[in-house]
């Protein structure tokens, strides 16, 4: 059952008529009417996302305004700075993570050199990357802790001043506004997806190597089908080949369960078996049922074998988050259903189960990948 189908209520921002799925004031779009594009490098240097976040903790030297509506309206800027932020964080440490990749890749051509005259090419661009790229996620990781602390000190501070003009105390006051928020997000998530439904083109699949079709194309051969191995005396004997849905069933149980331990944490470039980041997280749920997966979210992206719109995900589908237009990816999660999203978001926020809105709806991007 779809996403539309199995949840009334749900997220941020609706899509706009350029085609973004964008929270209000957000740095960037995903236009609806463009066909998805091959996964590229980030459109961000460096030092932009060094910019963005320290941009952002600007936001958190507001003086309270005097008035409740422009309190709430001060609440909202610091929330959109603080997503800012994050979204740059996360950008700086994936792109590390493709570094790495590719220097990975380099090594074993540089190995393969050894002994030959081209071996002392070994300090190669790719290498070079690497270093760079880890450098800046780890400025952009320390200069996010700052840049979050102020803006939850800010965050504070307009709470109370809103408590002290209500005549009413911080606690309750918090929770008001929580309420407030959350009503807010939710409607605007179910539009989101209304219009996600109604304006997103469907994306071109190749039936051949749609993951659905396959399965229900074994379930036709019957009890066995491609489940099984034929011996030597020509009896099907079945193998421990899991179908597509025990396959997804299995992961996402695997995701809740490690979302809920706090054993488990975030750290970017790694893959398990106590610290993951995004793509690591979703990469070893996905092991769980015995599906591979690749090591970044652009990649993750551009191999699964089917696009679904947002409107029609369902369990255990990625979720992607782009700042590009969907030429590369930031950011991925497990949709575990029921509107709600299995990630590694930091090193502050963990691994955890939220809402699909968790940002708005900020830069996530029109099709999510199916496997």
């Amino acid at each position: 059952m779809s996403i539309l189908k199995s949840v009334v209520v749900l997220t941020s921002a609706a899509l706009i008529a350029s085609g973004a799925l964008t929270a209000t004031g957000a740095r960037s779009q995903t236009s609806i009417g463009s066909a998805h594009q091959a996964p590229a490098t980030s459109v961000h240097n460096d030092q932009s996302l060094l910019s963005i976040i320290s941009e952002s903790m600007e936001t958190s030297r507001l003086t309270p305004a005097k008035s409740a509506g422009s309190l709430e309206r001060q609440l909202a800027a610091v929330r959109t700075a603080l997503l800012d932020a994050e979204a740059a964080t996360l950008e700086a440490t994936e792109n590390a993570v493709v570094a790495q990749e590719a220097a990975a890749q380099d090594t074993s051509t540089t190995n393969f050199l050894t002994g030959t005259s081209l071996v002392s090419l070994g300090q190669s661009q790719a290498q070079v990357e690497r270093r760079e790229a880890s450098d800046l996620a780890r400025k952009a990781q320390g200069l996010f802790d700052q840049a979050e602390e102020a803006l939850n000190t800010t965050h504070h501070r307009l709470v109370a001043t809103s408590a002290a003009l209500r005549k009413t105390t911080v606690d309750q006051e918090s929770v008001r506004l929580a309420r407030i928020s959350e009503t807010r997000e939710d409607a605007e998530l179910m539009a989101a997806l209304e219009e996600s439904d109604a304006i997103v083109p469907e994306p071109v699949n190749d039936p051949a190597v749609d993951p659905e079709t396959l399965e229900n194309a074994q379930a036709a051969l019957g009890a066995f089908g491609s489940a099984s191995v034929a011996s030597a005396t020509g009896i099907q004997v079945p193998t421990k080949k899991l179908t597509r849905t025990a396959r997804i069933n299995k992961s996402v149980k695997w995701a809740n369960k490690i979302a809920k331990n706090n054993k488990y944490k975030y750290r970017y470039g790694a893959t398990g078996p106590k610290y993951f980041d995004c793509s690591g997280y979703v990469g070893k749920a996905y092991a769980q049922g015995g599906k591979k997966l690749k090591r970044t979210s652009s990649s993750q992206y551009k191999a699964a074998p089917k696009k679904v719109k947002l409107s029609k995900m369902k369990k255990g589908d990625l979720v992607f988050w782009s700042s590009n237009r969907g030429r590369s990816f930031y950011h991925v999660a497990i949709y575990v259903g029921n509107g709600k999203i299995a990630h590694a978001r930091n090193p502050k926020a963990g691994i955890s189960v939220t809402k699909l809105n968790y940002a708005g709806t900020r830069n996530i991007y029109k099709y999510a990948g199916r496997y």
